[in-house]
């Protein structure tokens, strides 16, 4: 049986999350940030230009790192394990960073489902102006 999924929305940003990823408390959203948590996982995403850009962690256990499309964009993902914990993590440079972190023994299935979901409500030009 699937679980129940619902879509959360971060500055602009919109992504599709297991229904038990809650937010912390009523400051897990603050502005261009969010933390939620559940089902052994915990989320963050920043979306906000000057988010963590995903770089210095090549030297990390199991470190992965590849290029995909998310939402009108191409993405850098990378996949790590450090201390029993697994973080798989995508960047939209300039845009946003989402990473999720869970046991290090929990299948990556789901951790790549959700990042692999983000959807930009607006994508800024370079004229400033928007696209929706």
């Amino acid at each position: 049986m699937s679980q129940p999924w619902s879509s959360v929305r971060v500055a602009g940003l919109a992504l599709d999350v297991p229904a038990q990823l809650v937010p912390l408390d009523e400051a897990a959203f603050e502005g261009s940030a969010a933390v939620l948590e559940g089902a052994g996982m915990r989320l963050t995403v920043d979306a906000s230009p000057f988010a963590d850009p995903l770089t210095r962690y090549g030297a990390k256990p199991g470190f992965e790192h590849w290029q995909e499309p998310v939402g009108s964009a191409t993405a850098d993902f990378v996949v790590f394990e450090e201390e029993g914990t697994r973080t798989v993590a995508v960047t939209i440079h300039g845009r946003a960073t989402a990473v999720v972190h869970q046991p290090a023994g929990a299948p990556k299935d789901v951790a790549l489902q959700i990042l692999r979901s983000i959807r930009t409500d607006q994508i800024r030009t370079e004229q400033g102006e928007t696209n929706d």
